[in-house]
């Protein structure tokens, strides 16, 4: 019964840490393509397509995080059209 108790009293995963875990695994998967792709066009030595890869990375990025943020901006762009 100790056991039981022991699982049952330590901290459960609630749903804010799932979902930041799920944010950090998708963040980290970004990352991880544009390391990609930036090490593709260094080999070919395109330096246009390494900044294109860090911006658009970032912007994703940045727009997962944000994601309450950048919603609200694209609703007030709806109501103003």
């Amino acid at each position: 019964m100790d056991f039981f108790n022991f699982v049952m009293g330590s901290s459960l995963p609630t749903l804010g840490g799932v979902k930041s875990w799920g944010m950090d695994i998708v963040t980290q998967f970004i990352v991880l393509v544009v390391m990609f792709l930036a090490a593709k066009h260094v080999m070919k030595l395109k330096v246009g397509g390494i900044v294109f890869a860090c911006v658009v990375g970032s912007a994703v990025s940045w727009i997962i995080k944000h994601w309450s943020e950048f919603s609200g901006w694209i609703d007030a762009l709806m109501n103003k059209l």
